[in-house]
C-alpha cells in the first residue's frame, strides 16, 4: 500500500510518458467521503464501475480512500495500480479541506492523467482533467427534508466541485437534466454513466420464518426522499378493507414516528428486517412478489434493477428517473394516489398471470443496464479529456 507520507519532492519532474501511458490513461479515483468497510450506495456504484474498467483493462486505476486493501473487493484489490488509504474523516468540511490539500500532491507525483470522484461534492484538482459523479440533488430538489447545514455543505462544495470539473457524470439522464435545469453553467458538461446491479445471485433459501404467505420488499436505509410512510399508508388502507398484504423491509433508520405507526389495531403493518448479508438479502428480494419503492426522489433506481435482475417486478412511485429505469417491469403510480398505490401492492401480491407477465418484461429491462455499459461511457469520457 502507498503512503501518502511519501512525498514527492517539489519540482520534480515528471516521467516521460510511456507507450504503456499514451494507451491507458492513469486514473485517480477519489472515494475519500464514503465510510471505511460500510456498503453505501455511492460506494456500490464506485465498485461497480471500477470493476468493470478494471475487466476492460484500457485504463490504469489510483485509488485514494479510507479502504484498506483487505477490506475491498478482491477484484479491486488485484487491479489497481495504486492503493493510498487514508483515515476516515466524519466532518464534511474538514474531509474536503484534507481531500484539497492531498489529492494534488497524490495526482501529480504519480502523474495522473484525469482525476474521477465518485461523490459531487469532492473538489477538483487544480490543472489536471476531473470528472464529478453527481448521482443526485436531493438538497436541491427536497430542501425542506434536510438540515440547514447539510444544504449549506452543498451548496458550498458541490457548488465549487461542478464549477471546476471538467465533466460531470450522472447517474441518469433524469439527473443530468435536473443538474443542467438548476445549474445552467453545466449544460454541455454533463454525460450519463447509469448505474447496474451489484447485488450477487445466489441460492440461498428463504429464512424460515419468512416462509408462509406471499409478500412486497421495501428496500433501503429510511432517507426523507424515501417516502416510506406512504407506502404504509398503502398497507393501512388494504388492511382496514380487508385485503391485507404482507410487506417486508430490509434496511436501516426504521425508527421514530413512522416505527410507531407500523401497526393498526393490532396487526403488523411493515415488518422490517433490518440489514442483511447479501446472501440473505438475494433470498428475501428474490422471492418477493413485488418490489416497493415509493420515493419523492431519486437519483437512479439502483434496487429496481436488482429486482428486475431476479425477475422481480416493480410498485414505484411514478417520477421521471423511475419512468427512465423501469421500463415496462413494473408498475408505477402516482404519489397521490393512495387507493391507486394500495390495489397495485395487492394485485402483484394475488395476481400470478399478472406477476408472470411483467416478471418477463423485468428481466428483459434490466438487460439495458450492465457495468459494462457504463464502463465503456466512463471510459469515453476519460479519453476525450485525455485526448483535450
Amino acid at each position: 500500500m502507498d503512503d501518502i507520507r511519501d512525498r514527492f519532492p517539489a519540482g520534480a519532474d515528471a516521467p516521460s510518458p510511456s507507450p504503456d501511458r499514451q494507451m491507458r490513461p492513469l486514473v485517480l479515483i477519489n472515494h475519500l467521503v464514503e465510510p471505511p468497510g460500510r456498503i453505501t450506495g455511492i460506494t456500490r456504484y464506485a465498485f461497480g464501475l471500477m470493476e468493470a474498467m478494471i475487466r476492460r483493462g484500457d485504463t490504469r486505476l489510483l485509488l485514494v480512500t479510507s479502504w484498506t486493501r483487505e477490506q475491498l473487493p478482491p477484484g479491486i484489490a488485484a487491479g489497481l495500480e495504486h492503493l493510498f488509504t487514508l483515515p476516515h474523516i466524519e466532518s464534511t468540511p474538514v474531509n474536503n479541506l484534507r481531500q484539497r490539500r492531498v489529492l494534488g500532491e497524490i495526482a501529480r507525483g504519480h502523474s495522473v492523467d484525469v482525476v474521477y470522484a465518485m461523490n459531487p461534492m469532492c473538489p477538483p484538482v487544480r490543472g489536471i482533467a476531473s470528472v464529478n459523479t453527481l448521482h443526485d440533488l436531493y438538497y436541491e430538489i427536497l430542501p425542506h427534508l434536510y438540515t440547514r447545514r447539510h444544504r449549506l455543505w452543498w451548496k458550498l462544495f458541490f457548488g465549487d466541485a461542478a464549477r471546476r470539473a471538467s465533466r460531470i457524470a450522472c447517474a441518469s439522464a433524469n439527473s443530468a437534466a435536473d443538474a443542467t435545469r438548476l445549474h445552467p453553467s453545466l449544460s454541455g458538461k454533463t454525460s450519463v454513466v447509469a448505474g447496474a446491479g451489484v447485488l450477487p445471485k445466489g441460492n440461498a433459501p428463504l429464512p424460515k420464518e419468512l416462509e408462509g404467505e406471499p409478500y412486497v420488499l421495501l428496500l433501503g436505509n429510511v432517507t426523507p426522499n424515501k417516502n416510506i410512510g406512504f407506502a404504509v399508508g398503502a398497507l393501512r388502507l388494504l388492511a382496514r378493507q380487508g385485503r391485507p398484504v404482507r410487506a417486508l423491509h430490509v434496511g436501516r433508520d426504521l425508527t421514530g414516528d413512522l416505527a410507531k405507526a407500523l401497526s393498526d389495531d393490532g396487526a403488523i403493518l411493515l415488518q422490517t428486517l433490518g440489514g442483511l448479508d447479501d446472501s440473505a438479502l438475494d433470498a428475501v428480494l428474490r422471492n418477493a412478489c413485488a418490489l416497493v419503492q415509493p420515493s419523492r426522489y431519486e437519483g437512479f433506481g439502483l434496487p429496481i434493477i436488482e429486482a428486475q435482475e431476479r425477475g422481480v417486478p416493480v410498485v414505484a412511485s411514478d417520477i421521471a428517473v423511475f419512468r427512465e429505469v423501469t421500463g415496462d417491469g413494473g408498475v408505477l403510480v402516482k404519489l397521490d394516489d393512495i387507493e391507486g398505490f394500495a390495489d397495485a401492492l395487492y394485485r402483484l401480491t394475488n395476481d400470478r398471470l399478472l406477476r408472470a407477465e411483467l416478471s418477463t418484461k423485468a428481466l428483459a429491462n434490466s438487460a439495458r443496464f450492465t457495468w459494462d455499459k457504463s464502463a465503456e461511457a466512463a471510459v469515453a469520457m476519460i479519453r476525450e479529456l485525455c485526448a483535450a
